[in-house]
Parts: structure tokens; C-alpha cells; sequence
């Protein structure tokens, strides 16, 4: 199976870590961070990790003004960057994508969704209960963008345990593409653990850390795991993705 990483566009976030000024004044740091995506070929379909986000988000007025969070990060990125565009531009058909798994429901990781309405789209139960209605719109979710008349997959993960992870779900009940609880970053997070026993495996972590190097502090267990079982972490806002894929490894310069 291969593996490729697309990034629908940039995030940057304000500067400073806490304070009111920060909601207050358009401050925003000078570097940037990637939202990336993943295609799996599988032998049964393509399955994209995320939709990443819509160019809707960069224009004014898109999120709502009254919850701060969306005070604190803005998203750059045109049509051309969005995840269905980008994956017909590497020669591969949207509409033949077969799953979509939401490693949880913030804005960048299912604001291209509406394209691939085609798709099996799975999410943990537990997430999907958290996004959804006023209670999601506090938690900073925005289900009142989500794609009308698509109905996801809420699954619960039951399956046998794996290596740290108390539970799992085999998408293709052949081992290949599983979902794995990683709680965090939200309650129902989870990752999926894509494996290969004639090439790497990989096992992408949503936002379970902001790069693969920092799951060590964030998950240690997981981290720890993944190193003895030579699984290579993917998370959505390392810039260093693509050259973790291709064995290259992370870079000992800064990655933006």
C-alpha cells in the first residue's frame, strides 16, 4: 500500500500563549503550519485520513465571531488547495475515494468533506456525540457546517486491543487500515494505524501531537510503541510528513 500527504493549506495562530489581549489584538505570528491529509492506496479503495479544510475558511465571516477560539487561529488557502483539487491534481479521482476517517470534527480536518460525499465517512461515536448541536458549537466545533444529507459512520472501537490502545475497528476486516483510540487532543480522537507487511506502516495521528517528535511527551506509550514496532507517525500540522514518508526522516533544522 502507498501512502501520500497533501496539505490544504496553512493555519497561523496568533502570537503569545495566554492573556486577553491576545482575542483582542491582530497579532498573528510570523510562521505557519500545515493541514495535512492522507490517501491510502488500499487494494479495496482509497481511504483519505481527514478532508482537511475548505477555502470557505480563509473568507471573513465564515466561523462564528462570538466563541473565541476562532479568535486565535486564521486559515490561508485557495480552491486549488483543497483536498478533492489536490488529489485529482496527483491523477487520482475524488469521487473514488471509498472511506474517509475524521480522526475528530475541528473545522481543518473536515471542512473538505462535502467532496467526497461518495465515501464512507467514519468517526468514533463518542466524537460524533461531542460535535454535534449547541453543545458542539461551545465545545468549538461547527456542525452547522457540516455537509447536509451526509450521514457518517459513527463506530465504536471494540475491537481486540492492539500493542497500547485498549480497543480497534478494521475498517476492510483484513488488518490493514485500523482505527485506534487516541484520546487528548478531544475524547473521541483516534488514529488510524495503516499496515504493511511488505512496506512501512504508519500510523496517522490526527492532532495527537503538533509534530511526530513531540507524541513522546504526548503519548509516550504510543510513541514508544511505534518506534519498537518501526510504525512511522503522521500528524496533521508537520511539515516534515511527506519526508517521514518517503524514509527521509525528520529534519534537524526547523521544519517551517
Amino acid at each position: 500500500m502507498r501512502i501520500h500527504v497533501f496539505s490544504t493549506g496553512r493555519v497561523r495562530a496568533k502570537r503569545g500563549q495566554r492573556g486577553v489581549r491576545r482575542y483582542l489584538v491582530e497579532d498573528w505570528e510570523d510562521e505557519t503550519l500545515p493541514v495535512n491529509v492522507f490517501l491510502v492506496e488500499h487494494p479495496r479503495g482509497l481511504c483519505l485520513v481527514d478532508a482537511g479544510q475548505t477555502s470557505a475558511a480563509a473568507a471573513p465571516h465564515y466561523f462564528p465571531s462570538w466563541h473565541p477560539f476562532f479568535r486565535l487561529e486564521r486559515f490561508e488557502l485557495g480552491p486549488a488547495e483543497e483536498a478533492a483539487a489536490q488529489i485529482a491534481g496527483a491523477g487520482f479521482d475524488p469521487a473514488a475515494v471509498r472511506w474517509v476517517v475524521l480522526t475528530h470534527l475541528h473545522t481543518d480536518h473536515v471542512g473538505g468533506l462535502g467532496a467526497f460525499r461518495g465515501a464512507e465517512v467514519i468517526v468514533t461515536r463518542m466524537e460524533w456525540e461531542l460535535a454535534r448541536g449547541l453543545s458542539g458549537r461551545l465545545r468549538g466545533y461547527v456542525p452547522q457546517r457540516w455537509p447536509r444529507g451526509l450521514e457518517p459512520r459513527p463506530i465504536d472501537l471494540t475491537g481486540p486491543p492492539l500493542g497500547p490502545f485498549a480497543g480497534s475497528y478494521d475498517i476492510a476486516s483484513d488488518g490493514r487500515l485500523i482505527v485506534v483510540p487516541l484520546p487528548g487532543h478531544t475524547r473521541g480522537h483516534a488514529g488510524l494505524l495503516v499496515r504493511d507487511e511488505a512496506h512501512r506502516s504508519f500510523l496517522c495521528a490526527g492532532d495527537a501531537a503538533p509534530h511526530a517528535t513531540e507524541l513522546d511527551s504526548r503519548a509516550p506509550a504510543v510513541a514508544e510503541w511505534c518506534h519498537g514496532e518501526d510504525i512511522v507517525v503522521l500528524t496533521t500540522h508537520d511539515d516534515a510528513a511527506g519526508r517521514l514518508i518517503d524514509g527521509a526522516g525528520p529534519p534537524d533544522a526547523d521544519t517551517d
